[in-house]
């Protein structure tokens, strides 16, 4: 199973961007590995020319909103607000 294959997406400075497609189809996958939460098995994942491979997630220049709460308990308040 492929939840993403051959992407290449440019989204310019102060554009809108929606993405859009049916359930299971790769959107939210893109997502966690934008944000750092899933690693690709192949290829590379570059913002704004930069590869983000082996950047921790909390380094990342990218926030992502959960559908629901997600809470790390291990983490402080400030921590968690600063992780998303």
């Amino acid at each position: 199973f492929t939840a993403v294959n051959n992407l290449s997406l440019t989204i310019f400075e102060r554009e809108f961007f929606a993405l859009l497609g049916a359930s299971g189809c790769g959107k939210s996958t893109l997502l966690r590995m934008l944000a750092g939460f899933e690693e690709p098995t192949a290829g590379r994942i570059l913002l704004d020319g930069q590869d983000l491979r082996g950047i921790p997630p909390y380094r990342r220049p990218v926030n992502m909103m959960f559908q629901s709460y997600a809470l790390f308990p291990h983490m402080t308040v400030e921590n968690n607000i600063a992780f998303g």
